[in-house]
């Protein structure tokens, strides 16, 4: 069960030498190629046979190619997706690849108010299709989906996962979902919290030996004006996003990607969780989330103020933001310290001009987690160049370059 997409998603994106390593290249727009196809050029026909030829030797033969990148999107930096496809020949789905769940999921031709801009599966259409049938409940900390299960083969980039089991959506209760500028959720997170115990896409992915060593990672790229948004990489990591050597956690409780944080602190001022605590590295959430009362302290001290009609969400003053201090994370004994670039979103509100300045510090005490838990979300991971290593069951943290 994954935590959060900050409410702002609904406001700002909707409608908007490591041996072999399999390459998700995060962007804004989309290839030349995919401009070309549908544009009505000479090149249409050609470039329609050529992808579609590539994708059914890819299927035929699980071929790799060397390194993929593939045009995802960052969207305001609060959310990052990608392009898969399903079945044959291959129906496209944009899908944020999220470390808090563990379930592949896009909506369902069956379903109804699902959001008439979002792509949905047809199993009519392909010829890989496998009836399942099982129906399914995911509940995510913010939104839901229910439908049924269905098995396909699943592309990403170059590489494919065949048979993989995956859930159709019927229903997506609430606006989450229904709203959001991705089609569905790639879950990247431990078997141990998947829904119906489906196999993950990345268990499935080491297992059929489409990549060499079972680690993934994320490049982030906070420059939203950046026509390149960041990268996933399957199979490694790539040392051009980043400077000196990983810091390690080990995995404490397999599920999330959970491991034990030291302490959390406001450089010349308080310290929090000072005897210890447990957090994850979550790419399905937009900010960086904590117990009540320590991100409440937090933004009181950094001089936040919560938004008005808001629950959760706090403000700074802009032109107060240049003299805010850093705040560092404490793990295995080393800072990683945030500045005020990194930990304030800077967000034109959608009714006006108006630049709103948004803290990246959100509260949540979850009914769906035991204990105090910190949740290091995309304003922490595109600081920080994050490698997801399941072999070691470990997670790396190295400035991001």
């Amino acid at each position: 069960m994954k935590f959060l997409i900050s409410w702002l998603l609904l406001i700002s994106c909707s409608h908007l030498g490591y041996g072999r390593l399999e390459r998700i290249r995060l962007t804004k727009f989309d290839s030349l190629r995919r401009q070309l196809i549908g544009s009505r050029t000479p090149m249409e026909k050609y470039l329609k046979h050529n992808l579609q030829t590539k994708y059914n030797l890819q299927t035929k033969y699980n071929l790799i190619g060397g390194p993929v990148r593939e045009p995802l999107t960052n969207c305001l930096d609060m959310e990052y997706y990608g392009e898969i496809t399903i079945g044959t020949p291959p129906q496209k789905f944009k899908v944020l690849f999220d470390t808090g769940s563990s379930n592949l999921w896009v909506p369902s031709v069956k379903c109804r108010g699902c959001g008439a801009w979002h792509n949905q599966y047809n199993s009519s259409k392909s010829s890989t299709y496998k009836p399942n049938g099982t129906s399914i409940e995911i509940v995510y900390e913010t939104g839901s989906m229910m439908g049924f299960l269905s098995t396909d083969n699943v592309a990403i980039g170059n590489i494919v996962a065949k048979n993989q089991t995956f859930a159709e959506a019927t229903r997506e209760p609430g606006m989450t979902f229904v709203a959001a500028s991705f089609d569905g959720i790639l879950g990247m997170g431990y078997s141990e919290i998947a829904v119906d115990g489906v196999q993950t896409i990345f268990d499935a992915l080491v297992e059929q030996k489409v990549i060499d060593k079972p680690i993934f990672s994320f490049y982030f790229n906070r420059n939203t004006s950046d026509s390149t948004g960041g990268e996933l990489i399957l199979g490694g990591s790539d040392p051009k996003y980043y400077k000196g050597s990983f810091s390690y956690e080990k995995v404490t409780l397999k599920g999330y990607w959970q491991f034990n944080m030291d302490s959390v602190v406001i450089k010349g001022g308080s310290k929090f969780c000072p005897n210890g605590c447990e957090a994850i590295a979550d790419t399905g959430t937009s900010l960086i989330v904590g117990p009540t009362q320590d991100i409440i302290a937090i933004n009181m001290e950094l001089g936040a103020k919560l938004i008005e009609d808001s629950v959760s969400q706090y403000a700074f003053e802009c032109d107060k933001v240049a003299s805010l201090p850093y705040v560092g994370f404490i793990l295995g004994g080393k800072a990683f310290y945030l500045s005020a670039e990194d930990y304030v979103l800077k967000v034109s509100q959608w009714s006006s001009e108006t630049m709103i300045c948004l803290s990246g510090f959100q509260v949540l005490d979850s009914p769906l987690t035991i204990g105090p838990l910190w949740i290091l979300g995309d304003v922490f991971l595109g600081k920080f160049y994050t490698e997801f290593d399941k072999g070691a069951d470990r997670v790396g943290f190295a400035e991001a370059v």
